[in-house]
């Protein structure tokens, strides 16, 4: 399995300047695009069903090819999900929050 890194992100308490909003999924989040280190800081909205752990812990997100073959076997925090024009998904790895982008 090949994993390309794509960003860094990291929740945080309070919306930032910026932040663009996800009502879907209860979740503002930043442009890290724009950031010269990918970091994505991500507010949660209190009725969002991101997976607590998501909510609370910083993550590391890779792209790879075929996201089921990526989060098989594995603890999934959010399953292979439709997003934008992508696929994404969050399994747990001792205890971090791991995210997914595969390409539809």
């Amino acid at each position: 399995m090949e994993y390309k890194y794509d960003h860094f992100g990291v929740p945080c308490r309070h919306k930032r300047e910026g932040m663009l909003h996800y009502p879907k999924y209860g979740v503002w989040a930043s442009d890290y695009e724009k950031d010269p280190y990918r970091i994505e800081w991500i507010y949660f909205e209190r009725e969002s069903l991101f997976h607590p752990l998501i909510q609370k812990t910083p993550h590391v997100c890779f792209w790879v090819r075929d996201i089921a073959k990526a989060v098989s076997g594995k603890k999934l925090l959010l399953p292979p999900t439709p997003f934008e024009g992508i696929l994404m998904a969050f399994i747990e790895e001792e205890g971090t929050p791991i995210e997914f982008f595969q390409k539809l």
